[in-house]
């Protein structure tokens, strides 16, 4: 049997030169090879996020522990968050934000849509600390635009923090340049790279807007990462233990990302999901989606009336080995979700993808 073809939102196939780096020889998390990889990592997370200007933490867990670290260390019990909620990763971000009782406000639109602006400007006349928002949407396929969020937020003095775990390496996300103030994404989405690291940028605004010693904690305080980063920097600049397989291996992927180059790597992920789209479509699985906001990194798609999305998801996996995801929240059982990230967005990928899927209808 040939390999399974996974098409799942992430985790997404490893790039053979990110699973060598899996299968070397543990070496240790310190030491001079080992600061000389960290370093050029922070140099790549500079590039791949547009952000020459922001402090980088490569954060060690999933994508939300990149959400749960700017919380614990920028917000406070009782601080007012405005959340953009057009899916299920905006309500996930709710919750986990109501976790550290901070007061959230959602500003809620319907899946399938883009953030509600006006909403948005309306709720933004009472002062807010930040507004939360998910660039890219895995249970809609939907790309919300960057840029009126931050205009309107700035506008009344609130930070911006962007979960960019679904674009972060394969949609525009130009940082520095948009005026985002804080952004988490995932190593196993866009990148490629194994699941574990959740790479956290900082903008200037947002790390000057807090007391080092007004932030409680150790871990999930991002001045312990900046003061191990400096104060050990000649032979251990993270605060504890690192799989040095696992970060290798994520190094290797953003090396990965810059022989690319992210104009490229961008285009790739266009030109492959448009191709989905346009072969989904014609099939009778239409985007969820508007056009002006449709994913280039995950398709969310309604099925035909004649088909079960839940059967076809199985009948891919036992009969094809390819496995996609179905709808989650209030499009459980009315759609389906194809991810086109990193490694899945090729040609032959699509095409095997496709004889998979005509095989099934």
């Amino acid at each position: 049997m040939s390999a399974p073809l996974l098409l799942v939102p992430g985790p997404v196939p490893l790039h053979p030169q990110v699973a060598e780096e899996l299968a070397k020889p543990a070496l240790p998390h310190y030491g001079d090879a080992w600061v000389k990889a960290y370093g050029e990592a922070l140099e790549l997370l500079r590039y791949t996020w547009e952000a020459p200007k922001a402090r980088h933490f490569p954060v060690v867990g999933p994508g939300h522990a990149g959400l749960e670290a700017l919380a614990h260390t920028f917000l406070r019990r009782g601080d007012r968050v405005v959340v953009i909620e057009n899916g299920f990763f905006g309500e996930r971000a709710a919750e986990v934000l109501r976790a550290h009782h901070v007061d959230v406000d959602p500003v809620a639109s319907t899946w399938g849509a883009g953030p509600d602006v006006d909403r948005l400007r309306l709720a933004l006349r009472r002062p807010a600390k930040a507004v939360v928002m998910v660039h890219n949407e895995t249970s809609t396929g939907v790309t919300s635009p960057l840029e009126p969020i931050v205009e309107v937020a700035h506008e009344r003095d609130a930070f911006v923090l962007v979960d960019a775990v679904s674009s972060f390496g394969g949609l525009p996300l130009p940082f520095d340049r948009l005026g985002i103030d804080g952004a988490f994404a995932a190593s196993q989405k866009c990148l490629a790279a194994p699941a574990g690291i959740a790479p956290v940028a900082v903008a200037g605004s947002l790390w000057e807007s807090v007391r080092p010693e007004d932030v409680e904690g150790w871990y999930f305080n991002l001045f312990t990462w900046d003061r191990f980063a400096r104060e050990w920097a000649e032979w251990h600049p993270t605060p504890t233990t690192v799989s040095s397989n696992l970060f290798y291996a994520f190094a290797r992927a953003l090396h990965l990302v810059k022989e690319e180059g992210l104009p490229g790597r961008v285009a790739r992920h266009a030109k492959m999901a448009k191709r989905l789209r346009d072969e989904l479509s014609r099939r009778g699985f239409p985007p969820v989606a508007p056009p002006d906001l449709v994913s280039n990194t995950v398709a969310c798609v309604t099925v035909p009336r004649a088909v079960d999305p839940s059967a076809l998801v199985r009948r891919l996996r036992d009969e094809h080995n390819t496995y996609i995801s179905g709808g989650l929240g209030s499009l459980r059982g009315k759609t389906i979700r194809v991810g086109t990230m990193g490694t899945q967005a090729q040609p032959d990928i699509i095409d095997r993808f496709l004889g998979a899927l005509d095989a099934c209808l």
